[in-house]
């Protein structure tokens, strides 16, 4: 992975960095998304949309703020699946294609807004599916919707297919031809496989380490939700099954001689630091291990996992890290940095982001 360029580290060193002047770079900083949920990007504004075309929804009727109360979760839960209970409310108006389409439309208008140059959108087809609107329609009205938002707004993005966990709540069957799907649209705008959980269960990760090495033979980027929560083996399971990166990773903080695996082998660890708060595995920024992961030469992709149900944007994430985990202003474009140079992308579109980051990110630095 290419270093920061020495012009952008050296402008960053010689600037003054008050808060406010931090919160502006946050801000202007061009930025990239390696872990974003599409459903999970849904912001309150979209729900009430979708909600009026859905007549037996029970969110109709409501206003933008009784729908935010509804579906934002805007303060620490004990588990993940009390956060996922927040996605339950408007999850039935994701299962036709215009609302699919606008919910991927959407997200990129938001990315734009936030200097995201490039997102990885991940979304489990299979939990969108029904009778009438089978996986493949349900991945190419996603298509579409980015498709356009990245003519009107500017926005490159890919998909990453989510296969789920446990098979007691998505079976084997399913996982299976979403992972097939993903093979299929391997270079047609789906650019990556991941393992996610929809819901309790201890379904180990190896379990999906067939689908995940056909996903690498077909060209696909590998990454998976890891380590989030305590059961053990799952990160061990990563690295056997030769992910390029991880999702959330945090119980690396416990295990020092996997972090030093994870970095030998280069694999990159998707951070969500808000997500990691609210779903409990994290008591606070201060306390998050990406200062230590930093420290230890770690590389880090920022995200946001959730922004809709979380209430935030990525620059939230980038403010956090310099309030409360000591990031330098160097130290924030080189986050930003290692996260487009991990982004399931040829080299040759690597390289091209590459160049309008150093362009953008030098007039942040103005």
């Amino acid at each position: 992975m290419p270093s920061l360029p020495e012009s952008l580290r050296s402008a960053a060193r010689r600037g003054r960095w008050t808060p406010e002047r931090t919160a502006r770079l946050a801000a202007d900083l061009p930025k990239v998304e390696t872990h974003l949920h599409l459903d999970g990007a849904l912001s309150p504004e979209t729900v009430f949309r979708l909600a009026q075309t859905t007549p037996q929804s029970p969110l109709r009727g409501l206003s933008v703020s009784e729908i935010r109360r509804k579906v934002v979760v805007d303060q620490p839960r004990a588990t993940l699946s009390a956060v996922l209970d927040a996605f339950h409310a408007f999850y039935p108006l994701l299962r036709s294609a215009p609302a699919v389409e606008l919910s991927a439309y959407e997200l990129a208008r938001d990315c734009a807004r936030q200097n995201i140059l490039y997102a990885e959108v991940r979304f489990a087809p299979s939990l969108q599916q029904t009778a009438d609107f089978p996986m493949k329609a349900v991945l190419d009205a996603a298509l579409r919707g980015l498709e356009r938002g990245r003519a009107d707004f500017g926005v490159g993005s890919g998909v990453i297919v989510c296969l789920l966990r446990p098979f007691a709540v998505v079976d084997r069957s399913a996982n299976a031809a979403m992972a097939a799907l993903a093979v299929d649209y391997a270079g047609r705008g789906v650019v990556g496989l991941d393992v996610a959980d929809a819901g309790p269960g201890d379904q180990a990760l190896s379990e999906y380490g067939d689908w995940l090495r056909r996903g690498r033979a077909a060209g696909l980027g590998l990454t998976a939700h890891a380590g989030e929560s305590p059961r053990g083996g799952e990160i061990e399971d990563a690295l056997e099954i030769g992910v390029d990166r991880i999702g959330h990773g945090i119980m690396l903080r416990e295990r020092p001689d996997l972090l030093k695996e994870v970095i030998r082998r280069g694999v990159v660890v998707e951070v969500n630091p808000t997500s990691n708060i609210r779903t409990g595995s994290v008591a606070s920024y201060r306390e998050h291990p990406a200062r230590a992961w930093k420290d230890a030469g770690l590389k880090i992709a920022l995200s946001t996992d959730d922004p809709g149900v979380f209430g935030i944007d990525l620059a939230h994430e980038y403010e956090a890290l310099s309030r409360d985990a000591g990031f330098t202003a160097e130290e924030l474009l080189e986050t930003a940095w290692d996260g487009l140079w991990s982004l399931f992308l040829p080299e040759a579109g690597r390289r091209e982001l590459a160049a309008r980051f150093e362009r953008d990110a030098a007039a942040a630095l103005d």
